[in-house]
């Protein structure tokens, strides 16, 4: 039972992940980070600025490259839709819309993310 129940554990993170937005990201990164190196509260208070600003770095280019994204996705989901049937394109569709979802709160946890270093850089 416990292989079984952690195995589901885990099947439910994976596909529930996203809902708790690109922060939980770094904090995953964080946890991980400390664990697998074993970092000190000291060195972990050095890490997380790091990792915070590598992180909203990442998630600028990703935002600023979107279009180009988008477009290469799009043109893949018609390409792909061709070969499926009604059911398999509506869920395609659904699949598409979470992923969508997805980029939304990043570039909303962008924005609010430079909002936040803007305001911090006027004091």
């Amino acid at each position: 039972m416990g292989a079984v129940g952690t195995s589901l554990y885990y099947q439910y993170e994976d596909q529930h992940r996203w809902e708790r937005g690109p922060g939980a990201r770094q904090e995953r990164i964080m946890k991980r980070l400390t664990q697998e190196l074993a970092l000190s509260t000291t060195q972990q208070a050095a890490v997380e600025p790091l990792v915070a600003r590598a992180h909203l770095e990442l998630l600028r280019l990703h935002v600023q490259h979107q279009p180009d994204v988008d477009r290469v996705l799009d043109q893949g989901m018609q390409e792909l839709k061709a070969t499926l049937s009604p059911e398999q394109q509506a869920k395609l569709d659904g699949l598409h819309a979470q992923l969508q979802q997805r980029w939304r709160m990043t570039r909303e946890y962008v924005r609010q993310a430079q909002d936040a270093g803007g305001r911090k850089e006027e004091r």
